[in-house]
């Protein structure tokens, strides 16, 4: 098996740079990228994956939106974290999330965020990601289809009990 990566499509780096001390202790890779076409080459690979999208949708850049949907359809068994760095109200918070879960994200992770948070969404979703891989050398029917898990993290809720 190939060793793990944490794959980071972003432009500033703040992510990958977040994500570095988990990777190190995990002996995942950490590859950050600003090219889609890099991403989806690197996502291809038959390793353990976890790919983390910054999608701007305060600006009209689509290219993330079609990358996470490309993502889910050519290798469903990816998961994909859809991180936005912009503020929105709650009801536009609530649509974007429900259109990147209908575009296949596995999460959506709004401001604010925290690096625990982050941490912990990409190595519970890399735990998984391993177990697959490793099943993978030992087919089984319980390993065939892998169970599809979405959920919304309200990070606002967690500033409010804090």
């Amino acid at each position: 098996m190939r060793a793990p990566q944490v794959i980071v499509l972003e432009s500033a780096g703040w992510l990958a740079k977040q994500l570095r001390e988990l990777a190190g202790e995990s002996r995942w890779l950490v590859q950050s990228t600003r090219s889609i076409d890099t991403a989806l080459s690197l996502v291809r690979q038959r390793q353990p994956v976890v790919l983390l999208v910054q999608v701007e949708l305060a600006e009209n850049k689509p290219a993330p939106l079609g990358l996470i949907a490309d993502i889910h359809r050519l290798t469903p068994d990816v998961p994909v974290v859809a991180v936005s760095d912009v503020k929105l109200p709650d009801a536009e918070r609530t649509a974007w999330t429900a259109a990147l879960l209908d575009l296949g994200a596995r999460y959506v992770l709004f401001p604010p965020l925290t690096k625990p948070v982050l941490e912990d969404v990409v190595s519970g979703l890399m735990t998984a990601a391993i177990g697959r891989v490793i099943g993978e050398s030992a087919p089984s029917p319980a390993t065939a289809k892998p169970a599809r898990t979405e959920a919304v993290i309200d990070l606002a809720d967690e500033d409010a009990n804090a």
